[in-house]
């Protein structure tokens, strides 16, 4: 794994070669929302929002990686924690490549907004 500063972090599952790991944080993050948010009547409104959270972030940072795969970089790891996500990615030294590493995760949050706003 890339760095100390992500210790902490455990495996979760792995696609297309890229490993996805969640910071202890985000656990307790998830007890915190199910525990104490009482904006819902049902709990389970409570899970399907904090699970939402977990995908759209999730989608956010496959986004970084798949762009930056896409134009020959280099990306295997991504690591979620309640502040957002981190792609670890390394596009060629281009500038387009690194744009398109850098606008294709914001790209995918506006291809899932319509889905959002609908739910």
């Amino acid at each position: 794994m890339q760095g100390s500063s992500l210790a902490g972090s455990f495996r979760i599952f792995g696609v297309a070669g890229i490993s996805v790991y969640v910071h202890w944080s985000w656990l307790l993050a998830g007890y915190l929302e199910l525990q104490f948010r009482t904006n819902y009547e049902a709990w389970a409104w409570n899970v399907a929002e904090y699970l939402s959270l977990f995908f759209i972030v999730l989608l956010h940072e496959f986004g970084h990686s798949l762009a930056c795969r896409q134009v020959g970089g280099r990306a295997d790891e991504i690591v979620l924690w309640p502040l957002g996500g981190i792609a670890f990615v390394q596009p060629p030294a281009r500038p387009g490549a690194v744009l398109w590493s850098i606008a294709a995760g914001p790209l995918v949050n506006a291809v899932l907004l319509p889905v959002t706003i609908g739910a």
